[in-house]
């Protein structure tokens, strides 16, 4: 036990030290869940599976799952018990909601439970969405289902109106538009569809008792 601790220190000292690095692909629709997927390196020393565990187990985030990456660059299943040690690991979680997306936050980020923190999503009074996810541990891109607001980027490399990258200790900060959902353009759709038909019906019917007279 005293090992795994000092393990479970190590890794987050590499980390903060940038001997270690957390790689990050997140993906957030309009309603606010969305994936987290990670990718943990080690420059340093490999790390055993129980050892990340027990970091994500400090915080109370949705499920995961997690593989080992091997030499050829595939990523294996490992077993609780197995103590193989890997120098790169692949965690995927998903959120289906801005709750637990400030849960896997926390926990990707390593931020100080102790501390009051922002939510990872927070919604305007305009219908916007503030996106605070901390700092960059590693090379980190985020895209949304929306239009990033560009004038709110501080930090970060915008590739797309929808998709923005970070270097590892930018600060992960931005705003965004969501998009609207197929419902939104189908209820459009239908209510021109009525706007038509009434017209045309009135006009059918103008026509009718025009020639009626």
């Amino acid at each position: 036990m005293r090992r795994l601790c000092l393990m479970i220190l190590s890794l987050c000292m590499l980390v903060l030290s940038g001997c270690a690095t957390i790689n990050a692909d997140i993906h957030i629709n309009r309603d606010g869940s969305g994936t987290w997927d990670a990718t943990v390196k080690s420059q340093a020393e490999p790390i055993e599976k129980k050892v990340i565990t027990e970091v994500l187990a400090k915080y109370p985030m949705p499920e995961y799952t997690i593989k080992a990456i091997n030499n050829e660059g595939k990523a294996i299943k490992v077993d609780d018990n197995d103590t193989a040690e890997y120098n790169t690991w692949s965690i995927a979680s998903e959120f289906k909601n801005i709750d637990e997306f400030t849960l896997v936050r926390n926990a990707m980020t390593l931020q100080d439970k102790n501390k009051n923190l922002a939510p990872a999503l927070e919604k305007t009074t305009s219908g916007t969405y503030i996106v605070d996810l901390g700092t960059s541990l590693g090379n980190t891109t985020v895209s949304v289902s929306g239009t990033i607001d560009k004038v709110s980027v501080q930090s970060g490399t915008l590739k797309n109106d929808n998709t923005i990258t970070f270097s590892q200790n930018e600060r992960i900060r931005f705003i965004f538009k969501p998009d609207h959902s197929w419902f939104f353009y189908i209820g459009i759709g239908i209510g021109i569809v009525v706007v038509v038909s009434g017209g045309y019906i009135f006009y059918l019917r103008r026509k009718y008792y025009g020639d009626a007279a």
